[in-house]
């Protein structure tokens, strides 16, 4: 092992043990955690490292170009050679180098076999390969180490959407829910579900609550964040008609005409959706009506 390496590993880890942040405050664990498309997961990111000064930059450019892909040293504590490798290994998933990841979150769950977020994470990544069997087995392993994280529950749950089972889905995201009520992209997820059975009015309530807690929620395509399930819908005219009633009925008249254009020009029909009593507050603004022009009279002929 070279002593650029010895030396670049040993900063890195003694700027972890510090007490603070270069922004005067305490350090935070990285924590990715949950999924949210039928096929894809939903996954929270948390910089283990904040700030921005000259000093951490420094520290972590020298750390990370001489150690990213290199082997730790073993002197390290096990919690510290943990908290590395699941760096090294998010990195590899924002860069799709899936792979890659998965052989350093399996070196991470050697040293802690029962540690939730990581297997979730490595269900994450055996679901962006689609290799949904592999994927529900660390999910369900996650579930098993804590029964109260509920990232797991609701990728779990994406697993049985991806397959069509809407079902079994809706019970997982439901149990995701009661472990944590405020997350948008569980209602998302539980609001797809019930559109997949053509329970409008529950998918509508879902999505009413995603949009109140997070207004960006159906906008967000990242891995580092919920991956929504509205990719696999079908019926994308009716889907986006239910986002604009949503909006709406929120209150926000921008993104409810986006939405309300988008399931027009994908055929949604131009009556029952003039006529919907949840644009009351809209009718009259000038660019609702510019969706709907009036039909010419009868023998009319276009010049």
């Amino acid at each position: 092992m070279n002593r650029e390496f010895r030396v670049s590993t040993f900063v890195f880890w003694l700027f972890r043990r510090l007490p603070w942040g270069t922004d005067g405050t305490r350090n935070s664990a990285l924590d990715t955690r949950s999924i949210a498309t039928p096929s894809k997961p939903s996954f929270e990111f948390r910089p283990a490292i904040a700030g921005s000064s000259f000093v951490f930059l420094a520290l972590l450019a020298l750390a990370s170009a001489s150690a990213q892909d290199a082997p730790l040293l073993t002197v390290l504590p096990r919690e510290e050679q943990v908290r590395q490798l699941e760096l090294r290994a998010d990195l590899k998933v924002i860069r799709k180098r899936y792979p890659e990841a998965l052989e350093l979150y399996q070196q991470a769950l050697e040293l802690e076999p029962r540690n939730p977020v990581l297997l979730n994470k490595t269900g994450i990544a055996y679901h962006q390969l689609h290799r949904l069997d592999l994927a529900r087995k660390f999910y369900e392993r996650a579930t098993k180490a804590d029964e109260t994280y509920p990232y797991a529950w609701n990728n779990l749950g994406t697993v049985f959407y991806a397959r069509r089972n809407y079902n079994k889905a809706i019970r997982f995201y439901r149990r995701a829910l009661k472990l944590n009520p405020a997350e948008a992209g569980f209602h998302s997820n539980l609001g797809t579900a019930h559109f997949a059975r053509k329970k409008f009015p529950e998918a509508l309530e879902e999505f009413r609550l995603a949009l109140l807690l997070d207004p960006a929620v159906f906008q967000q395509r990242g891995l580092l964040g919920v991956l929504l399930q509205d990719i696999t819908v079908e019926d994308r005219a009716r889907f986006n008609f239910l986002l604009a009633k949503s909006f709406a009925q929120l209150g926000y008249v921008e993104q409810c005409l986006l939405y309300l254009r988008r399931a027009l020009e994908m055929g949604f029909p131009r009556l029952e959706a003039q006529g919907d009593p949840a644009f009351a507050l809209i009718r009259n603004d000038q660019r609702f009506q510019e969706l709907f022009p009036p039909a010419p009279p009868p023998g009319s002929r276009s010049q």
